[in-house]
């Protein structure tokens, strides 16, 4: 009885203070997470998006295809990619990102073991690769990655984005001379795709670990708990050293800002870049000379390269505003792309390469933070399920268009002219790149 009044005479605020104190006392699952998706991101990425530059070539090859319509599958991957970024938007809402992640692998080991038992033909792999490998990397895609660290990071969010996008970089990294070695030793395309689903199966069962947000076990973004600050028994929550906005943004307001189209266009240009040297990157090194095992060690460099730069671009992200850090990767990026087109040895190639990985990797952590950071962080996903359908139809250009520019002309010198006028407009974007004011921030000033 002296138990209960005593209870009863306990401060609300109190009996709400333990209880956060009880829960808070759990490790922090951010970080988990964070190393649940680097690993996800390494075999499910590595081994199948990366994976592309090295078997690609040899399906190529074997069933003597032309370039252009071989590349249609890739292309038309990106278009699916981007009219489904919408449904796995909305998945994530309504299931969270453990359920549309699971669904996504799932379909994309369908995809693999289709490509491996049912493709002969052009048409095979046209609507396997284009319709079910590209739904599949929707629902798998960087959006579940991203939603994730955003919900459980603030202060520190881009460098945990550069740490688990780093994973898919490493994977591709691993899983270029993987996949020559085995499809040398079995001769046949279909085994470097057997290995690539194997690596989906790992990345299945990993994914099952993930929490979607803090507050499914009682955690708070960052580990700070308001009510612990509040008591003054926690240090005060982490200040952000670069903008972010107060409010949470329409997708109707977002596009009323000028900043939205440059975001555009830099997200066009580099993805594109990546894309076209992922998909045409081998075929261009062997028309110039270079021996197949020269030319997988240049693409290992530039997938090496896209890994190292992720995690000190997210550093650097939290540290100095994004605007002037996208500006100097676009130069460097531009400057490495025009070396890539005009050298011939390998020192010089392969220099290339690295500074084109090193650009590439960084933006793909520094984008995302940009988006959330501008425009609020409860608005991420669905900014990016109406980005992504009007982005990547133009993205899926590059693979396709590259190969009819070959077969065409019998050289690549047109898609990197395109490609250089592409850079030098996005570095011009990037500098003009400044944070918009929300209206009821400026009514409010």
């Amino acid at each position: 009885m002296a138990q209960d009044k005593a209870l009863a005479a306990t401060p609300a605020s109190e009996t709400e203070r333990a209880s956060s104190d009880a829960k808070s006392a759990r490790k922090f699952y951010g970080w988990n997470n964070a190393a649940l998706l680097f690993f996800i991101q390494f075999a499910a990425s590595g081994f199948v998006y990366f994976a592309y530059a090295a078997i690609f070539p040899a399906m190529v090859e074997d069933m003597d295809w032309n370039r252009g319509d071989a590349s249609i599958a890739h292309s038309l991957s990106f278009l699916v990619l981007g009219l489904s970024y919408p449904l796995t938007a909305w998945m994530i809402g309504k299931r969270g990102v453990r359920f549309t992640l699971t669904v996504g692998l799932i379909l994309m080991l369908i995809s693999l073991l289709m490509t491996v038992f049912f493709v002969t033909e052009i048409w095979h792999w046209t609507l396997i690769w284009g319709f079910v490998m590209g739904a599949a990397n929707a629902l798998a895609g960087p959006l579940c990655g991203q939603t994730v660290v955003i919900n459980w990071f603030n202060a520190k969010r881009a460098t945990v984005l550069g740490i688990i996008l780093t994973g898919n970089a490493l994977g591709g990294f691993f899983a270029q001379p993987i996949l020559i070695r085995v499809m040398e030793t079995f001769g046949t395309w279909q085994s470097g795709w057997l290995v690539s689903a194997a690596a989906v199966v790992g990345a299945l069962l990993l994914t099952q670990f993930i929490v979607n947000r803090p507050t499914d076990i009682g955690q708070h973004p960052d580990n700070f708990d308001p009510l612990a600050a509040r008591a003054d028994t926690q240090k005060p929550a982490p200040e952000p050293r670069t903008y972010r906005s107060e409010k949470n943004w329409t997708v109707r307001e977002v596009f009323h800002t000028r900043a939205v189209y440059f975001i555009m266009i830099i997200n066009v240009t580099y993805l594109s870049i990546g894309t076209f040297l992922l998909t045409h990157g081998s075929l261009y090194l062997s028309d110039i000379g270079i021996s197949k095992i020269q030319t997988a060690s240049i693409v290992s460099i530039f997938i090496i390269g896209s890994g190292l730069g992720r995690m000190p671009a997210g550093w650097l992200g939290d540290r100095f505003e994004l605007r002037w850090l996208m500006a100097a990767m676009m130069a460097a990026m531009l400057l490495a792309f025009i070396m890539l087109w005009a050298m011939a040895s390998l020192m010089g190639l392969g220099f290339a390469a690295f500074l084109l990985g090193l650009c590439y990797g960084g933006f793909f952590a520094l984008s995302p933070a940009l988006t959330s950071n501008f425009f609020g962080q409860e608005s991420f996903a669905k900014i990016n399920s109406v980005f992504a359908p009007l982005l990547l139809p133009f993205v899926a250009t590059a693979p396709a268009g590259a190969g009819y520019i070959f077969d065409i002309y019998g050289s690549y010198d047109l898609a990197f002219l395109i490609g250089s006028i592409l850079l030098g407009l996005s570095l011009v974007s990037a500098i003009c790149l400044t944070p918009p004011k929300h209206k009821a921030a400026t009514q409010a000033a």
